[in-house]
């Protein structure tokens, strides 16, 4: 077997230049990429803080978040709480009462006093 001079063939000389620009390409793909994951990395998070920012700002909605951060609420036994599905338990009869009387209430200013409700 005979040793391949460089020289003696440009063809193979053609095919290094072409892998090597073509090793060349895919690395400057793959920083191009990564560049642009870290920019969207950094607007998701940019993102998330901006959405934060408006629920702690709300005054009804914002009460979760606040009394997370406050550590009023104990945050694994809130959740648990939520993924059973059990959002009434033990304190239903005082929100059929509640909502009862509002009901009851109402009716009185609309029939009663005439007041329009």
């Amino acid at each position: 077997m005979r040793c391949v001079n460089r020289q003696e063939y440009p063809l193979i000389q053609i095919i290094r230049t072409h892998q090597h620009n073509t090793d060349s390409a895919v690395l400057q793909t793959i920083r191009c990429l990564k560049t642009e994951v870290q920019k969207e990395t950094k607007m998701k998070d940019i993102i998330e803080v901006k959405t934060k920012q408006r629920w702690h700002g709300k005054w009804l909605h914002g009460q979760l978040p606040r009394n997370l951060d406050e550590k009023l609420v104990h945050i694994e036994q809130s959740y648990r709480w939520l993924k059973s599905g059990d959002i009434k338990g033990e304190r239903e009869s005082t929100i059929v009462a509640a909502q009862d009387q509002a009901i009851r209430t109402n009716y009185f200013k609309n029939n009663i006093f005439k007041e329009e409700i």
